[in-house]
Formats: structure tokens, C-alpha cells, sequence
């Protein structure tokens, strides 16, 4: 068995790699992958812990009051999922660091665009990531091939 299987079959929630914990804004993808997980289970998230781990590791917006979770408990269709707290990531370093936190804290979560979808896609009991605010800028253009590189999402 390998040892990145081996360490996810004997995670342990409350334990985090020093590399990941003593990082103040720069966490690789690498530590995010094999740091321990917790196993999903939204009723037993501790989100006032969360939602200050994330303010002291994110740049952009935290928002775990009730009117924000309110505000993203919905999209363009019926259903409704109140979130465990909103992030507003001003780059992508935020995403990765609210991954992580989330990861610690064995809470789901959700990238969210412009809110569009008409099948639920974009409301859930999780730790929802709104990239529309920050991150919404082109990032190439090349006119004569007709392509734009932007990152997600691309509606404003």
C-alpha cells in the first residue's frame, strides 16, 4: 500500500503537517494533497473555528454571518442549501489556503461562479467560494486564433 493511501486510511482530523500549519499564505498544492483529512460531515463542522482560521489565512472576504449564507443559500433554480460560510478569494493563494482550512476542518466545498446555475449546482452545505468578485480578469487574448484565457468564471 502506498504511504499517501496509508496516511488517508489512519487521518486524523486534529492533526496538521507543520509545513501546512506554519504557512502564512503560500501552501502548495502538494501539502494541500497530502495533508490529513476529516471525513465530511457537515453537522459536525466547527465553523466558528473555521471561519477564524480562514480569517487569519485568507486575504479576501470571510462571511459566516447568517444574511451572506442566506444571500448564497440560492441560485437561478429552486433549491435552497444554506452554505457553512462564504470565502471571496482575491487570488488564487486564497483558494488554495480556504481548501486546505476546509480540508482540516472535514468541510465540503463549493466553487461558485456567477450564481447561473438552473440545477442547483451552485448552492450546498459547504464552504462556498464566490471567484465572481476578485477573480475575473483576462488573463491572454489572442484575437486572430479567437481565444481568451480567463479564470473561472468567466461571467462577471
Amino acid at each position: 500500500m502506498s504511504s499517501a493511501v496509508n496516511r488517508r486510511a489512519n487521518h486524523h482530523s486534529d492533526v496538521v503537517p507543520s509545513s501546512v500549519a506554519a504557512a502564512p499564505h503560500k501552501v502548495t498544492l502538494r501539502q494541500v494533497e497530502e495533508a490529513p483529512t476529516a471525513k465530511f460531515n457537515t453537522s459536525a463542522v466547527n465553523a466558528p473555528a473555521l471561519a477564524a482560521e480562514l480569517r487569519r489565512r485568507v486575504r479576501g472576504e470571510v462571511r459566516f454571518d447568517a444574511g451572506s449564507r442566506a444571500l448564497y443559500a440560492t441560485d437561478g433554480s429552486n433549491y435552497r442549501q444554506v452554505p457553512i460560510g462564504v470565502v471571496i478569494p482575491r487570488d488564487a493563494d486564497d483558494v488554495v489556503e480556504t481548501v486546505a482550512a476546509a480540508r482540516r476542518y472535514g468541510a465540503p466545498v463549493l466553487a461558485r461562479g456567477g450564481g447561473t446555475s438552473l440545477a442547483g449546482q451552485c448552492c450546498n452545505v459547504a464552504v462556498v467560494m464566490d471567484l465572481s468578485k476578485y477573480m475575473h480578469r483576462i488573463l491572454a487574448l489572442d484575437p486572430p486564433n479567437k481565444r481568451a484565457c480567463v479564470p473561472p468564471p468567466p461571467i462577471p
